[in-house]
């Protein structure tokens, strides 16, 4: 079983050349992904539901990768889109491009986003086209486990063939797709004046 280590961000200041270290952590890891996992054929949204019980600093947002598996190739096979919606209104999106662009944390591939918060007590949906990548799909053999601020809700997926949207409907079998990195409050200021951003994934089998 694997097991998540904290990620490091390393960031250079402009104005000072000043290096400053910050942990960040994914909101959702999965664990034994291999043996449950199926291919999407479908041009879908695949998401799920949380609510966060304090205010969250998200830096970036991310979709599965199964990166070890050898029946695919290194990276992803297309671009996704990925999005959070607050009360059915799309509130932040991005695309994740194909290939190995991303950084890849523990069979998530991320991109950075200008930081953006989730209030405390508010109930979220995060969602990511599925097209053409394994997605972990059987609950009996993958375990999904959620930082103790996020608690997970329902696994969604939208309507057939609608592309990037809402994810509405309830399923059992999709445990992750789309997920997102978390950032410590006291890193806010430091991103004012950023320099350069280095995501280094520490991993451990």
């Amino acid at each position: 079983m694997r097991k998540v280590i904290a990620t490091t961000i390393v960031i250079v200041l402009l104005t000072n050349s000043t290096v400053v270290w910050a942990e960040i952590l994914p909101a959702l890891t999965v664990s034994d992904p291999a043996p449950g996992f199926g291919v999407s054929g479908n041009d879908r949204t695949a998401g799920w539901e949380f609510t966060v019980t304090e205010d969250l600093q998200v830096g970036g947002l991310g979709i599965f990768d199964l990166e070890e598996d050898p029946m695919y190739a290194p990276g992803l096979v297309y671009s996704h889109e990925i999005g959070i919606w607050h009360l059915g209104e799309l509130l932040y999106s991005a695309t994740i491009p194909a290939g190995t662009g991303g950084i890849l944390i523990d069979d998530f591939r991320y991109i950075e986003m200008e930081p953006f918060w989730l209030t405390s007590g508010e109930t979220y949906v995060i969602g990511a086209t599925t097209i053409g990548e394994p997605f972990v799909g059987n609950s009996s053999v993958a375990t999904i486990t959620t930082l103790s601020s996020v608690i997970y809700g329902r696994t969604l997926m939208s309507p057939s063939d609608s592309g990037f949207s809402l994810p509405t409907l309830e399923r059992d079998y999709y445990y992750c797709g789309p997920n997102f990195l978390i950032i410590p409050e006291p890193m806010t200021l430091i991103f004012v004046g950023l320099g350069g951003l280095f995501l280094v994934s520490k991993r451990s089998t």
